[in-house]
């Protein structure tokens, strides 16, 4: 089972300043901009902050100016990631942008919290920082969608629980044999690129080319470089629309109370999958959600929170982020 979250007994000794980075493409640009005000809104004292763009925008310098001003404890600076000796990758269903964060140890060194620009933080993100990685090379969250199918695998004898539970264990061998079980979301990553380097892990991290042959790219690759370096993050710090899954009758009580937190009161919102709460002000109406009540309601909170996020954004911008 996973690891109980504990944070360093020496608090932000030699950790610095929360440093956090954002890689997007222009598709993903308006979506990372409202993570962000929610990270500096919600996040007090000194950070830094790394935006890591893929593409030229003309509203990136004005939006950084405004959010400067709205924030002025945060540094904050942009470098731009060019992507173009891997414009030849397959996308898939990936965008291309989400494969240059693994260039990091490269570009920064120390500590760094990375986010996906469709995560939202509610608290503050400091206890996050400070986080004791106990040596590991990166901390992350188990995706609780693989963790649910496990479950129902080891508790159900249904004949689509099994497929299910035997499809997701034969991807972890084509992942070079992974314990599935540990398989994170790479969402919201806590890296020590210092100890990436120091462990000779660094330039396997980068190897972009590699990610093609896998399903979810470099998630999927993250999780084979870092499959004995990774420290289980709580669920709090990455939770997928509130982990509904986490609540079913299969879920054995050790693994639900571990999710509790999640469900309830998470720390970040990862608004995972395709349906995404700025493509409409609210939710569009899907007929299977009328036998998942929990996954509705969770749904329809965190879509409205998303939208309180977009508008205190947009005012601090002085823009509309979407048509």
């Amino acid at each position: 089972m996973p690891a109980d979250p504990r944070l360093s007994s020496e608090k932000s000794v030699g950790l610095g300043n929360p440093h956090f980075v954002y890689f997007f493409d222009e598709g993903f640009a308006p979506c990372s901009m409202v993570s962000i005000h929610s990270v500096l809104a919600r996040t007090p004292g000194p950070v830094r902050l790394t935006l890591h763009p893929t593409f030229e925008s003309k509203w990136l310098a004005p939006d950084v100016a405004a959010l400067s001003d709205a924030f002025p404890a945060a540094q904050i600076t942009v470098r731009e990631v060019d992507l173009a000796p891997w414009r030849h990758l397959p996308r898939g269903r990936l965008p291309l942008a989400a494969r240059s964060r693994l260039l990091l140890p490269s570009i920064h060194s120390g500590r760094v919290l990375y986010l996906d620009g469709d995560a939202l933080a509610r608290r503050d993100l400091t206890p996050l920082w400070e986080t004791d990685l106990e040596g590991n090379c990166i901390g992350a969250a188990l995706a609780p969608g693989v963790q649910a199918i496990l479950e129902r695998y080891e508790r159900s004898r249904s004949p689509e629980a099994r497929k299910a539970g035997e499809k997701t264990l034969a991807r972890g061998e084509k992942l070079d044999g992974i314990d599935m079980r540990r398989y994170f979301n790479s969402g919201v990553m806590l890296l020590d690129l210092d100890a990436i380097t120091a462990k000779g892990l660094d330039a396997r991290m980068m190897d972009i080319e590699a990610t093609a042959r896998y399903t979810s790219r470099d998630q999927d690759w993250l999780n084979m470089v870092f499959r004995n370096e990774t420290f289980v993050l709580d669920p709090t710090w990455n939770s997928g629309w509130g982990n509904p899954r986490t609540d079913r009758p299969y879920i054995s009580p050790e693994l639900r109370a571990h999710f509790r937190q999640s469900r309830e009161d998470p720390a970040v919102i990862h608004y995972t999958g395709f349906e995404k709460p700025w493509s409409s002000r609210r939710p569009p109406f899907k007929i299977h959600m009328l036998t998942k009540p929990l996954e509705r309601r969770l749904r329809a909170r965190y879509w409205a929170e998303f939208q309180a996020e977009r508008d205190a954004a947009e005012a601090v911008l002085g823009r509309t982020l979407w048509p």
